[in-house]
């Protein structure tokens, strides 16, 4: 477990990208946020086997965090993801975006908690899962979830788990396609735009080229 504090007006990034094809690997990162402290966490998961937990305290006023990951599995990789955004103070933001592929029998349970404190009047938070099955082994649970104690808020949640559209598969066909290209290509607008660290961008590409 590692706990990161980012002090009042501060604006840091945080990457992550822990080994490949390596049994037991676990993330557990903790950030509080002070107030107006501005964080962006982006995390990427391939082949691996393990656990993954991200928790976010924004105890500051307009304090604001965004995270993103990703996860692409194979074989028989097993992937637990738990995070928590957890609102304590007025006019705070969190934004989470979790996507995941899936090949072989791999498998992905994603559990997720918005909590929102009666003094977190005016936040604003959003949590996102979706994943996508490439073959009929594969499995994915998601379980998102919303703990608000306080009626002024915008809050979220939408899960999603499924596999590629046939018809789109059969219109790439049309057009001389293959359909391995064309769940390439599909892959790409899937993960489009989610990181904006250099090297978590070149080995997703890469990864989504090789599926």
């Amino acid at each position: 477990m590692t706990d990161f504090f980012i002090a009042a007006d501060a604006q840091v990034n945080y990457s992550f990208m822990p080994d490949e094809h390596k049994e037991g690997n676990a993330l557990h990162v903790r950030f509080y946020l002070e107030r107006n402290a501005q964080v962006v966490v982006e995390v990427l998961f391939a082949h691996i086997t393990g656990e993954l937990i991200i928790e976010a305290f924004l105890i500051g006023e307009g304090a604001s965090i965004s995270i993103n990951g990703a996860y692409v599995l194979d074989g028989t990789d097993r992937l637990q993801l738990r995070t928590l955004q957890h609102h304590q103070a007025a006019h705070t933001k969190s934004n989470l975006v979790m996507r995941g592929v899936l090949n072989g029998t791999s498998y992905a349970a994603y559990n997720g908690m918005i909590r929102v404190d009666k003094a977190a009047r005016a936040s604003v938070s959003s949590q996102e899962n979706k994943n996508i099955l490439l073959s009929t082994g594969a499995r994915a649970l998601s379980v998102p979830s919303l703990e608000v104690l306080t009626n002024d808020v915008r809050c979220l949640h939408a899960s999603a788990i499924g596999r590629f559209d046939q018809d789109q598969l059969f219109y790439a066909a049309s057009r001389g396609i293959t359909e391995k290209k064309a769940q390439q290509l599909f892959l790409q607008a899937f993960f489009a735009t989610l990181f904006k660290n250099e090297l978590l961008q070149n080995r997703l590409k890469q990864l989504v080229h090789h599926e």
